[in-house]
């Protein structure tokens, strides 16, 4: 009867098991970073219109205290 090896894998269905394994958690690291990287977009967007409205709203104010008070 010959030896098992000591490494893994033991043989070839453990290593097509394993390759099998590893594509699972590569689609499952990939959907993951894709979810965080769209969080991370949306959050960016919401603050530069954010950001994009407050200067918006100075700019006015800046340009109705001029107008009024050059009365």
């Amino acid at each position: 009867m010959p030896e098992k090896r000591e490494t893994f894998p033991y043989d070839a269905e453990e290593a097509r098991l394993d390759v099998e394994l590893t594509r699972q958690e590569l689609g499952e690291t990939a959907e993951a970073l894709a979810k965080k990287m769209k969080t991370t977009a949306q959050t960016t967007q919401r603050v530069a219109l954010s950001t994009g409205a407050a200067v918006g709203a100075v700019v006015l104010a800046i340009v109705l205290i001029r107008k009024f008070a050059g009365r």
